[in-house]
């Protein structure tokens, strides 16, 4: 059966009988409509998606589109019956649709009901046999696999899959050709996968199928992460996904022709108001969308001049070089005294990426000027030839900004940055071109940083190709000076090469010559929507493109990161991007200064998505015109989530797990100590945890931007008398982190006074855990370090010989590696853990307890045991100080007591991996910490995730509850580890029951700084000497050739997802 076919022109309300200009407005709409609600389930926010569907069910009513991504919303939201539903009724108006029916069999499968699925994709793939998609889905079946291998014969993953299964049914020959063809396509690159494969044939003439079948799987293992087999998954299986793919084009709905955009006439004409002589180095300033300045350098000896936040307080300054050497802010500081070289190049660069901006300089040799965040800089020495045009890049979307400049021989440099503080000069891109100037931009559109640069004052455009290397295409001209910038809004860069005179070339291969010698700087001028030229040369003036753009035909973004209590970027967020979807097209900038112009090509900007310095993401649909984007305090890494499931089935968050075991953490620029414990323990409250089906329910779940190893799970119910109370300390110290010990107390009491540091009684605040909690410090210039403070408590009168421990509940706010390089490098205080004080009956204070740790996270307890004898009198008072940003919500204190309680070990009976998405964070109010809503979960693409191998879904209990052994769990963001653990008789009469959750493993973010933070590797053990270690010390646990990595650690995680989500 055909699909019926609707002309949209027709199925909008307003009819062919209407005004034709309201009959285009409504087309126009509905078209928005789809993009926007493709954006919204992009970004995983389904409720929005939700109503832009609903808006084009009235429009379009017999479109499947509506229906399908109404399904998979519903689908995303676990709501099967639903999904069901609207799926079905997709299916009548387009029955048998590819996709509609991968959707259908998704929901059958999600159900249980695997015949119904497996009935659904076959009716399908009878109705479209050469659909490679609907045949992936039902790859269990050997002779899908063999048309598919037949229609894509150099699709690796499709016959690595039909060599395994026919490994499964023992056809030999078979298995053996298609190795063969494996090998003649020269797939089989390295000595790991030649072994393996070779081990496959060895196994094969030997007859033994398992052990063959074991060997493919293996070198299937090993191949996922090269381009070939990521390529080969694509073609396949379609973009990677969370829980279903959307639907992206009309299915029964015809779009117009569009007709071909008319080409802008761009002209320019000089402002002979702005003219100045060119006695002075001159730059324009965008300070706002609403704001600019013409800013002179009064030092006569200014040779090179650059924009730049160098003190990070959101106002933009002048740094320049002069010919005798000397870097200095105009009106400022000298940040680099002369030694009589000229300064050849500078350019503002996060190299070490810790939220400030250091400036890559070159006059004698090039170097780092290293900003230590205190106005002062250090010079680091880089391994590196003299180089002049020096831009950041980030070359390979790692999230890591790289720079290129050209070296003294005229061949490009690139100095890789390698994370961590690591940068390496390369010399192989381009190896073989000599070129006199050079810029960056997205020339084709791609999402890739491309590099257009001069040959013999020619213009040429090298465009990624994503893969370290670049193909390279003639642009012509002539010029001694190369700049990119959309000129006429069109979505794409133009070149404009300087020199005798100014020649333009448009993307659409038009060209204009201004006559107009010298550099250019390229610049809204008169703020209103396009770019205009400020000329330096002979004289200085600026040329004003004549016009004034419409609303839609342009976008201006400024970034403004949090800096007070943050600095997790530089305030101008240079080197991070920003991404624009409008209209069906896409482009993407790399953030070199105060204002990012973006031309929209006449639509609305659909969506636009910035990535800052730091790694975060933050995505705005549907925004509104000259956007100001504002930092979001979004905490990228905490480590997991536990939650519990309450008596309806929803999840509530406990606290997180596994702070004392970061993998790569520095505590200052180089330092990585050791880590000292792996086990983790938390209470989990009787009213937090009810048996539902004599089950009780907990998860830990992954949302944050790390990497999860979790050896070991395990839970305790303590039953205890009815009027006590039972804790555990819930710190992390170091080097010496607390040994487990169970406190169990009668006689818990509250202080009789509390002030802090300003004298403020707060007694109040820390009386009850009741959300309300001490804040009120002073922030200090990073997140997670403010100004030194307390809480004196005191306690009353009390036997001074008794021992006394304090019960501090509260949460921490941490710092991370990168804020840790940061705060290393300067002037600024050092991260201070709890220290213990008591009144010493003199007006002074005596230090009981000089390193007392911090929370290990949110919602903790902290115990610290007074040692006997501090107190000198029986009015004890306690001080708690510190500078870290800790947040207390009650103090309370307590003294030994023989309360009497009995342990009872709970079995797991299963866990489960699967996927969860995002719960959507949020907090009270300042002073609260950010907690999982998982009753609003985002699905989508978060992070960045860290690349390598991760445990497929599924039943993982045989990792977890076989002790502490080096077999693990690998969780990614969005993954959940549901834990089912068998419920136990209510306690005697007479008490009452808590529980104590025990997890061991790692945890390893993505942040910058934290070493070996791209990659899932080095995978972590229990005896190794640091992080990282000797490759030799990898246990054989942790090998390809364990069993566990062809049965559990069989996903390949890459960012890819992340770099595409709004292409």
């Amino acid at each position: 059966m055909k699909y019926s076919l609707i002309l949209l022109l027709a199925c909008i309300t307003v009819g062919c009988s209407g005004n034709d200009s309201e009959s285009h407005n409504a087309q126009q709409q509905a078209l928005r409509n789809r993009t926007l609600a493709l954006a919204y389930i992009d970004s995983g926010m389904m409720a929005e998606a939700s109503e832009k569907l609903a808006e084009l069910e009235v429009a379009l009513p017999d479109e499947a589109f509506v229906y399908a991504n109404q399904g998979l919303v519903a689908l995303r939201q676990n709501k099967l019956e639903e999904a069901g539903t609207l799926l079905e009724r997709a299916n009548v108006i387009s029955p048998n649709q590819p996709e509609v029916a991968l959707l259908r069999g998704e929901v059958a499968m999600l159900s249980g009901d695997f015949t119904q699925a497996e009935t659904i994709l076959e009716e399908a793939i009878m109705a479209h046999p050469e659909n490679i998609h609907l045949r992936w889905a039902r790859k269990v079946n050997i002779e899908h696999l063999r048309v598919i291998v037949g229609s894509i014969p150099k699709n690796i993953v499709a016959r690595l899959a039909l060599i395994k299964e026919l490994l499964k049914e023992e056809e030999f020959k078979d298995a053996k050709t298609n190795l063969d063809v494996l090998l003649a396509q020269e797939v089989i690159q390295g000595e790991q996968a030649q072994g393996l494969f070779d081990g496959a044939l060895v196994q094969i003439e030997a007859g033994q199928a398992r052990v063959a079948r074991g060997q493919v799987i293996g070198l299937d293992n090993v191949l996922k992460p090269t381009r070939a087999w990521q390529q080969s998954l694509l073609e396949v299986a379609g973009p990677p996904g969370t829980i279903g793919h959307p639907i992206r084009a009309f299915i029964n709905t015809p779009i117009p022709q569009q007709l071909p955009t008319e080409i802008k006439t761009v002209k320019f004409t000089k402002d002979v108001t702005s003219i100045k002589p060119s006695n002075k180095k001159r730059v324009l300033l965008v300070e706002s969308p609403e704001q600019i300045a013409l800013v002179e350098v009064e030092n006569q000896f200014a040779y090179t001049v650059m924009p730049i936040d160098w003190n990070n307080d959101r106002k933009v300054d002048v740094l320049y070089g002069t010919t005798n050497g000397r870097v200095a802010i105009e009106g400022g500081s000298i940040l680099l005294e002369g030694n009589g070289e000229s300064i050849v190049a500078l350019t503002p660069w996060d190299a070490d990426q810790d939220g400030d901006l250091d400036v890559l300089v070159t006059r004698d040799s090039t170097f780092l000027l290293q900003n230590n965040g205190d106005e002062t800089a250090s010079i680091r020495k880089l391994d590196s030839p003299i180089l002049k045009s020096t831009h950041i890049i980030d070359i390979d979307e790692d999230g890591a900004v790289d720079v290129v400049g050209i070296g003294q021989d005229g061949k490009l440099v690139l100095l890789k940055n390698e994370r961590s503080g690591v940068i390496n000069a390369d010399h192989t891109v381009l190896p073989n071109v000599e070129m006199e100037d050079l810029t960056i931009g997205d020339f084709n559109n791609d999402g890739w940083m491309d590099i257009a640069y001069l040959v013999s004052g020619a213009a040429w455009i090298a465009e990624n190709n994503h893969d370290s290397s670049f193909s390279t295409r003639r642009i012509g001209g002539s010029g001694a000076t190369i700049e990119a910038a959309d000129i006429n809004n069109d979505t794409r860069l133009d070149l404009l090469l300087g020199g005798e005179q100014l020649e333009i070339y448009f993307a659409n291969e038009t060209t204009q010559t201004i006559d107009v010698a010298g550099t250019v700087q390229i610049v809204d001028a008169d703020l209103d929507g396009d770019v205009d030229l400020a000329m330096s040369g002979t004289e200085f003036a600026i040329w004003h493109q004549d016009g004034t753009p419409a609303e839609n035909e342009f976008q201006k973004i400024i970034l403004e990161a949090i800096l007070e209590g943050g600095q997790r970027n530089n305030a101008l967020a240079v080197g991070g991007f920003v991404e624009v979807s409008a209209g069906g097209t896409y482009q993407k900038h790399l953030i070199t200064g105060p204002l990012t112009h973006i031309g929209l090509g006449g639509h609305s900007a659909d969506a636009i998505r910035v990535v800052w310095p730091n790694g975060v993401p933050q995505e705005v649909i549907e925004p509104v015109p000259n956007q100001i984007f504002t930092e979001v305090q979004i905490l990228k890494g905490s480590c997991p989530f536990l939650a519990t499931s309450n008596e309806d089935g929803s999840w509530e968050f406990v606290t997180d797990l596994l702070w004392r075991s970061p993998l790569g953490l520095k505590i200052n620029a180089q330092t990585v100590p050791p880590i000292a414990a792996t086990q983790d323990w938390v209470k989990v409250r009787r009213d937090q945890l009810k048996a539902r089906d004599g089950i009780y329910e907990l998860a830990v779940t992954a949302q944050l931007w790390e990497t999860h190893f979790i050896d070991e799970v395990k839970m305790i119910a303590i039953d205890h008398q009815v009027g006590t109370e039972i804790f555990v300390d819930e710190r992390f110290v170091a080097p010496v982190p607390p040994s487990y010990k169970l406190y169990e107390y009668d006689n818990v009491q509250v202080p009789v006074g509390a002030t802090d540091q300003h004298g403020t009684d707060v007694l109040q605040i820390i009386l009850e855990r009741d959300n309300k909690r001490l804040g009120g410090f002073e922030k200090g210039p990073y997140q997670g370090i403010g100004k030194h403070h307390f809480v004196e408590v005191n306690l009353g009168d009390i036997d001074p010989q008794l021992q006394i421990d304090i019960l501090a509940q509260g949460w921490i706010r941490p710092t991370d590696t990168s804020i840790n390089v940061a705060s290393s490098q300067g002037s600024s205080p050092a991260p201070k853990a709890l220290e213990i004080s008591v009144a010493d009956g003199k007006g002074g204070w005596n230090i009981v307890i000089p390193n007392a740790g911090f929370p290990a996270g949110k919602l903790k307890t902290s115990i610290f045991e007074i040692p006997k004898g501090s107190f000198t009198t029986n009015k004890c008072r306690v001080r708690i100080a510190t500078n870290l940003e800790i947040y207390w919500d009650r103090i309370a204190f307590a003294t030994k007591s023989e309360a009497t309680v009995e342990t009872i070990p709970i079995t797991l009976q299963s866990a489960d991996l699967g996927y969860m998405g995002f719960p959507y964070m949020t907090r009270i109010d300042d002073d609260a910490p950010n907690i999982p809503n998982y009753n609003d979960i985002r699905f989508g693409q978060a992070w960045r995730d860290l690349e390598g191998y991760y445990t497929r879904y599924g039943p993982v209990e045989q990792l977890v509850s076989g002790g502490v052994d080096d077999r693990y769990v690998i969780m990614n963001a969005g993954d959940a580890m549901y834990l089912q653990f068998e419920a136990l008789d209510p306690p005697k009469d007479g008490y009452i029951r808590d529980y104590i959750f025990f997890s061991d493993g790692w945890v390893k973010d993505g942040d910058w700084n934290t070493v070996d933070s791209r990659t899932v590797n080095p995978l972590p053990f229990h005896t190794m000497s640091g992080y990282p270690y000797a490759p030799e010390e990898r246990p054989a646990e942790l090998l390809p050739s364990h069993p566990d990595w062809q049965e559990y650690h069989t996903r390949y995680i890459t960012p890819a997802p992340f770099r595409d989500v709004l292409k």
